[in-house]
């Protein structure tokens, strides 16, 4: 189940951040060795206390309480984790070993706004689609209010599985930017649901697959 973590305690901060960091262990070879501590201090004590938090646990027997009405829910924020209806994400019912690794948690994401700030998986949870039922969820609208309704999500450019992922979930690259927040040299994708390609971004067409339309005016009088 999909649950939004409204007041986590200093435990669940530290195993949201060890999950951050052997998530980006797994998937982002391009930041060094350096970079890990750096934006480990940022994660635990900014970047989480900044976002509405929504988990995914290994296993959890609670009814889905994110992105509704009632309950400790009511956040119109956006987030990368929802729809899960399963008892648990890889499709187990009882507790096994890995029940207690990370605090339970098997992902988790961050929204801000119709920003999906963060959104993590645990290496061992990579490729049992928790990813996208956190997705699918978020960016879903129920009736006549928006719920969560993320619209927007920032990619590092050198990930491009994360990007690849986005971009089958419906975003659009928009716009990017040569370095990150901090200043560092790893470019970032900003990407929107459902938006066409930034016009300063020239995509190169395969000959193959694609045909370019050229449109011609002819020059003379009566022409601007």
């Amino acid at each position: 189940m999909i649950e939004h973590l409204t007041q986590p305690s200093p435990a669940e901060l530290d195993a949201l951040t060890a999950l951050w960091e052997a998530s980006v262990r797994a998937t982002h070879d391009f930041l060094s060795e350096e970079d890990i501590p750096f934006f480990r201090q940022m994660v635990r004590n900014e970047a989480l206390a900044a976002v509405d938090l929504y988990v995914i646990r290994d296993t959890d027997d609670r009814t889905d309480r994110a992105c509704g009405s009632g309950g400790t829910d009511g956040a119109d924020g956006a987030d990368g984790n929802r729809g899960s209806t399963a008892a648990s994400p890889t499709g187990e019912t009882g507790r096994d070993s890995r029940a207690n690794e990370f605090g339970g948690f098997t992902a988790f994401a961050g929204v801000a706004g119709d920003m999906l700030e963060m959104l993590f998986v645990a290496p061992k949870a990579r490729g049992k689609g928790v990813g996208r039922q956190l997705v699918e969820y978020l960016v879903r609208e129920r009736g006549i209010r928006r719920h969560c309704g993320v619209r927007r999500v920032d990619v590092n450019e050198q990930n491009p599985q994360a990007a690849g992922f986005y971009e089958r979930m419906g975003f659009r690259t928009a716009g990017r930017d040569a370095t990150d927040p901090s200043g560092r040299p790893y470019p970032i994708l900003h990407m929107e649901l459902g938006h066409a390609p930034h016009t300063g971004l020239v995509p190169i067409p395969s000959l193959l697959t694609d045909r370019i339309d050229i449109g011609f005016r002819a020059e003379g009088s009566g022409t601007a």
